[in-house]
């Protein structure tokens, strides 16, 4: 023989499964927003990163000095307020990652703040980037490459996360 059925027996099951539904909508929204906000930060640095290697300084380039901007040595894992030689070079790419950051939600600290904490290497004559994860990219022309761990926020306010973020380009070759 079958129960009888109560009016009010489905609210008792939805009163204990809606805790762990929302729970689980929630994380879902959490960890999508978080992927979305270092795919932005990542843009802004790879995008400076591409700009920075292809404004080429053409003046330069007239009196036949390799590099870029001018610059022939190296400057590895230097800040803004460190570039040296590579100052010109850095400045632009600081500009731009500057600009791309305006739209990024998410970020748990000032772009002034993130912007001064990217350490760059600029490679006039190509050579390997070594990042802090182990990993490296190596190019036979001129490279600048960033990394940066930004203070990022959820959507959810579960906390606040510092992934590794690199980037790396080159110039574009040129085939005659």
């Amino acid at each position: 023989m079958m129960p009888r059925k109560t009016p009010g027996q489905s609210v008792v099951i939805l009163a204990l499964v809606l805790p762990f539904l929302l729970a689980f909508v929630l994380l879902v929204i959490e960890v999508s927003e978080r992927w979305l906000e270092v795919a932005m930060v990542e843009d802004a640095v790879q995008q400076a990163t591409r700009s920075a290697v292809q404004s080429l300084d053409y003046a330069v380039m007239a009196t036949g000095a390799d590099g870029l901007r001018g610059i022939t040595r190296p400057c590895t894992g230097v800040t803004l307020s460190q570039a040296g030689d590579c100052a010109p070079l850095i400045s632009v790419a600081d500009r731009i990652l500057r600009t791309n950051l305006m739209g990024v939600r998410g970020l748990g600290e000032s772009h002034d703040a993130l912007s001064a904490r990217v350490r760059w290497t600029v490679l006039p004559n190509g050579g390997t980037c070594a990042y802090r994860d182990g990993s490296t990219r190596t190019e036979t022309t001129p490279l600048i490459c960033a990394e940066v761990s930004p203070v990022m926020t959820g959507i959810v306010g579960w906390g606040s996360y510092t992934p590794l973020i690199t980037a790396a380009d080159t110039l574009d070759q040129t085939h005659p």
